[in-house]
């Protein structure tokens, strides 16, 4: 069975994209899932910095160079996750060839695992729209600000021209005084809204996964109920919930 694949976007940098896809890459991993998380972004990656893997001399850089072939690029790391990082070397950059990206997407998918998270750069570039363009879904990471919403708006516009569907958003950094509707605004169901939470921070900033670190924070919570529900895995009612249905 082909692993289905989901990419993670945003229509604005810094909205903590890559940090919520190495969290529920990891939560999802304790859920006894085969899952892979890509760094696509080939102009400035950074999904290996947040794990504690130091410049992986194999990255998606030498793949797509024709140096190194898939599986050497893919490192195991903490609670059975494997990652794909993406390296920072200029010179391994030059000879990139963008088209073999395709390649690659589809040998992983016909691979082991069950599901693979493409952590894309943020925006409209040919480096943002490509990756989209090999994914089964597409989900935005989005800020409670406005122009985080104004430039996801801008992203479904553009992949709606493109035929490429967006299924939902995850609302990051999220505060209940200025939340406003943001799904309402996309017109987008709302997969989650991960609160603004110090745990978070710490989390990446001991290059942890937050679901060991601070299991019971609410960031930790809202990310495990996010990954279930992309995994397919029904949400526990409640014993209330149960006697009232």
């Amino acid at each position: 069975m082909a692993a289905k694949i989901i990419a993670l976007g945003s229509g604005k940098g810094g909205v903590g994209k890559t940090t919520v896809a190495l969290n529920i890459g990891f939560a999802i991993a304790s859920l006894n899932k085969k899952v892979l998380v890509v760094d696509t972004d080939i102009s400035l990656p950074n999904l290996d910095l947040y794990t504690g893997l130091e410049k992986p001399l194999i990255t998606l850089l030498e793949v797509l160079n024709g140096t190194s072939d898939v599986q050497s690029a893919i490192y195991t790391i903490q609670m059975g996750l494997d990652i794909l990082p993406c390296g920072s070397s200029l010179q391994a950059l030059q000879n990139v060839d963008l088209d073999k990206l395709g390649n690659v997407i589809s040998e992983l998918k016909d691979s082991e695992y069950e599901l693979i998270i493409l952590d894309i750069p943020a925006g409209l570039s040919k480096l943002s729209m490509l990756p989209m363009t090999y994914s089964d879904e597409v989900i935005l990471i989005v800020n409670p600000d406005p122009a985080s919403i104004s430039d996801a708006q801008k992203v479904k516009a553009a992949t709606a021209l493109a035929g490429i569907s967006v299924t939902g958003i995850i609302v990051n950094k999220y505060k209940k005084s200025v939340y406003n509707d943001i799904g309402i605004k996309l017109g987008l169901p709302v997969l989650g809204l991960i609160p603004q939470d110090e745990a978070i921070i710490k989390a990446r900033d001991a290059r942890k996964p937050l679901i060991l670190l601070k299991p019971g924070s609410s960031s930790a919570k809202a990310i495990m109920k996010i990954s279930k529900k992309i995994c397919g895995i029904p949400e526990k009612k409640s014993i209330f919930q149960r006697f009232i249905r």
